[in-house]
């Protein structure tokens, strides 16, 4: 029995790592074709939000370091890493990178709507950025809690 119970655990363990050593990729390297300024905005999908676009600034530097604004909050703490690794890309799921931060100041000031953090998903190529925008939330509340999200970004480098 025990010599059943070893390689089906040896099995179970090689496919977990697989699975996920090779969906998440480490912390990448961001290319000097990415360090810049960009500026862009993107479509708010939520029906609770009566503002239809984000407007998105963002300086990406040379440590992976982020700052800018996302609609009318500062980024504090933020950070552009890897979002994917090789079987992730293969297979499809999700952008390649993501931009993860803090944020001081209300997500859109005229109505009110405050959020503590968000993720930008994002793709790199033709020299553009291309991805969308999630604020933390909950998955109910309305405008108090809800989580906010707005899609097609496309960001474009500015001098």
């Amino acid at each position: 029995m025990k010599a059943i119970i070893y390689p089906t655990r040896l099995m179970v363990m090689l496919a977990w790592w697989l699975t996920v050593g090779c969906i998440y990729a480490p912390e990448s390297i961001v290319t000097p074709a990415m360090v810049g300024h960009w500026e862009g905005s993107a479509r708010i999908v939520v029906i609770w939000c009566r503002q239809k676009e984000l407007p998105v600034r963002l300086d990406i530097h040379a440590d992976g370091s982020v700052t800018g604004t996302v609609g009318d909050a500062k980024l504090t703490a933020g950070r552009f890493h890897a979002n994917r690794g090789l079987l992730g890309r293969k297979l499809n799921l999700a952008t390649d990178y993501m931009i993860t931060a803090n944020l001081d100041g209300p997500l859109v000031a005229a109505e009110g709507i405050t959020r503590a953090c968000v993720m930008i998903p994002l793709n790199f190529g033709n020299g553009t950025i291309q991805g969308g925008v999630n604020a933390s939330g909950t998955m109910g509340g309305g405008k108090k809690s809800m989580w906010l999200a707005a899609r097609s970004l496309k960001l474009i480098r500015s001098p």
